[in-house]
C-alpha cells in the first residue's frame, strides 16, 4: 500500500502545487485572451487555485484509503467504479465549500452557477484522472507483486533441487560398487582394491565439494574418469571416455553434473559386450561442454537416474539464463553444458 504513487510524500507536495498552477492559467484563459494574463494576474486567485488542488488532492487520497477496506469485499470491477463515483462526489464537494468560502468571506458576495461549473469541470477531470493512474498503479503494483512472489517460489524451488543435487549421494552407485567389489574378492584381490579406490575418490569429490556452488572443469573430469573406471569393471572395459575439453580448462561446472550424466547415460543404455561404448567431450563456439554418445536406449528406463538428470537442468538454471540443453538426432545424443567461467569473483557464462 505504502508504494502507491498517491502516498508518496513528494508526489503530495509538487502535484498539486504545479497542478494548482495550471488550473489557474487554465481559468484565466477560459475568461481572458492571452494577452490580457499579465494585466489581470493576481497572487491571491492564484493561491486559492493551489489551496483547491491541495484540498480535491488530499480528500481523494484520504477517500481511496478510507474505501480500501470498505469495498473489499466487492468484486473489482465493480470496486473501481464505486470508488470513483465517491471519490469524485467528495472531491467536488470539497471545492465547493473551498470556493464558496473564498467567494463568501473574502469577496464578499456569494458564487455563481458560472465560476462552479468551471471549478466542477476542472477539478471533476482531476478527480476521474487521479483515479484512473491510482487504479493503473495498483494493478501494477499487484501483477508486479505476483510476479515477484512467483520468481521467489521458483527460486527456493531451484535453490531446494540444488541443496538435494548436491547431497545426493547415489546410493546404487554405491550398492553396485560394493556387490562388483565382493565379486572381485574371490577372483583377483588386487582388482578388489582398485575398485574399493575409485570408489572412494568418487565419494571423497562429492563430499568435499558438497558445499560449493561450482567446481573447476579439470576437477570434475578427473572424477569423471575414476567413475569410467570404476564402471569398466562390471561393463568388461567397454566404457570409452574422450575429452577434448583442455581449453576449458578454466570453465567451472556445478560439482557432480557431468558424473551425473554419465551415469544416467550408461544406465539407461544397451551395451555390447562386442563394441565399446564412447562419450566424447568436446568444446562448441557458443561456450557450451557438449557431452556426445550414440543412442540406444533400453526398453524400460531407469526413473531415478532420469530425476538426477533433471534436476541438472533445473540447478543450472540458477547459475545463467543460457540454457542446458539436450539433443538427440541422426541417433545420437548431445548434452550441452553452459560453460561457467569466473571472472573478478563473479560467475558468468561464456
Amino acid at each position: 500500500m505504502k508504494k502507491l504513487f498517491i502516498h508518496n510524500t513528494l508526489f503530495r507536495i509538487c502535484a498539486p502545487m504545479l497542478y494548482g498552477i495550471l488550473v489557474y492559467l487554465l481559468i484565466l484563459l477560459v475568461n481572458n485572451n492571452l494577452n490580457d494574463l499579465l494585466k489581470i494576474y493576481s497572487n491571491k486567485e492564484l493561491y486559492v487555485c493551489l489551496a483547491l488542488s491541495y484540498l480535491s488532492m488530499e480528500s481523494l487520497r484520504v477517500t481511496i484509503i478510507l474505501l480500501a477496506n470498505s469495498l473489499e469485499r466487492i468484486p473489482r470491477k465493480y470496486r473501481v467504479g464505486i470508488q470513483t463515483l465517491i471519490s469524485l462526489s467528495v472531491s467536488l464537494l470539497v471545492v465547493y465549500l473551498g470556493v464558496f468560502s473564498y467567494f463568501k468571506w473574502v469577496e464578499g458576495y456569494s458564487v455563481g452557477w458560472y465560476e462552479l461549473r468551471l471549478f466542477f469541470v476542472i477539478f471533476g477531470f482531476t478527480a476521474l484522472l487521479y483515479n484512473i493512474l491510482y487504479s493503473s498503479n495498483e494493478y501494477l503494483l499487484r501483477e508486479n507483486t505476483t510476479q515477484i512472489n512467483l520468481e521467489a517460489k521458483l527460486r527456493e524451488k531451484v535453490e531446494a533441487d540444488f541443496t538435494a543435487f548436491k547431497n545426493d549421494i547415489n546410493p546404487e552407485l554405491l550398492y553396485e560398487s560394493l556387490e562388483s567389489i565382493l565379486q572381485s574378492l574371490y577372483v583377483d584381490v588386487n582388482d578388489a582394491e582398485d575398485q574399493v579406490d575409485l570408489l572412494a575418490s568418487i565419494y571423497r569429490y562429492q563430499l568435499m565439494n558438497r558445499d560449493k556452488e561450482l567446481v573447476n572443469l579439470a576437477d570434475e573430469l578427473n572424477a569423471l574418469n575414476n567413475m569410467i573406471s570404476l564402471f569398466n569393471f562390471r561393463h568388461n572395459g567397454q566404457l570409452r571416455l574422450i575429452s577434448k575439453l583442455e581449453s576449458m580448462f578454466d570453465a567451472h561446472v556445478v560439482p557432480g553434473s557431468l558424473l551425473i550424466a554419465v551415469d544416467t547415460i550408461i544406465r539407461n543404455t544397451l551395451l555390447s559386450r562386442e563394441s565399446a561404448f564412447s562419450i566424447t567431450l568436446y568444446e562448441e563456439d557458443d561456450g557450451y561442454i557438449v557431452m556426445q554418445h550414440r543412442l540406444n536406449d533400453k526398453l524400460i528406463l531407469h526413473e531415478e537416474s532420469l530425476l538426477a538428470f533433471a534436476r541438472i537442468q533445473r540447478v543450472y538454471s540458477f547459475f545463467s539464463d543460457v540454457p542446458f540443453v539436450q539433443v538427440k538426432a541422426y541417433g545420437e545424443n548431445y548434452i550441452k553444458f553452459p560453460a561457467v567461467k569466473i571472472a573478478e569473483s563473479a560467475a558468468v557464462v561464456s
